[in-house]
């Protein structure tokens, strides 16, 4: 997320109420959002709540919502880069969820509170970034010869997955001083997408492979030794 997914609040009370309910998921955490300080800081009575969207519930997923599509359109502009230029878009798409993610964490951690906590992947984010990950993986694909459509998915899992965990649990690799600043956290997802698309490992050439053990001959099988005769009792 980037203040691009802040829809800009006009005149209308239900965008302010929209733009309110972002800023307090991000401010306090989706769990201590409330409708009367979201009403509060839209500057409307707790009423509106109710007469533009019903519920609180309902609300909060707009919030959510309207926010993830931002993040999905700058998002498209990256992923169009990617037949022209794999290695600058893909550093660049993965930069910019990994900064996104560590500027607003709590509203980071909203869009996959249902999932976390419920099991629930029903929600905004889980439905509307799934084809963005199956495009990515076709991209990536197609940016490296040879690579088949089960390798190039792996790739995918492995990069999100880099980003998202380290931005989720920051605090878990603070003793490293690996991502605490701008320069390195540029260099942390090059590498990422680096890894990304390089050439496939090649297989070894048959002259190369190991030869398999040859199995053991029926005629010079070992055969069990023979048992010692018993001593005879006087």
């Amino acid at each position: 997320m980037n203040d691009r997914d802040r829809p800009t609040a006009a005149d209308d009370p239900r965008q302010r109420l929209v733009v309110a309910a972002i800023e307090q998921i991000e401010q306090h955490g989706i769990g201590q959002a409330t409708v009367r300080k979201i009403a509060a800081a839209a500057g409307v009575n707790i009423a509106a709540v109710n007469y533009y969207f019903r519920s609180k519930e309902a609300l909060l997923a707009a919030a959510l919502e309207g926010s993830i599509r931002h993040m999905l359109e700058d998002g498209e502009e990256l992923l169009a880069r990617m037949p022209g230029d794999p290695m600058d878009a893909l550093s660049g798409l993965l930069g910019y969820y990994l900064e996104g993610c560590l500027r607003f964490p709590n509203l980071s951690r909203a869009h996959l509170h249902d999932a976390y906590h419920a099991d629930d992947y029903s929600g905004p984010f889980p439905v509307l970034f799934a084809p963005v990950i199956g495009r990515l993986r076709d991209l990536v694909q197609a940016a490296v010869p040879g690579l088949d459509q089960r390798a190039a998915a792996h790739r995918v899992v492995a990069a999100l997955s880099a980003v998202f965990f380290p931005a989720f649990f920051a605090g878990l690799y603070q003793g490293l001083g690996a991502l605490g600043s701008p320069a390195d956290r540029l260099a942390y997802v090059r590498e990422l997408a680096r890894q990304t698309l390089a050439p496939p490992a090649l297989a070894p050439s048959p002259a190369l492979a190991p030869s398999p053990a040859p199995a053991p001959s029926p005629d010079i099988t070992p055969s069990p030794a023979p048992r010692g005769r018993r001593p005879k009792r006087g």
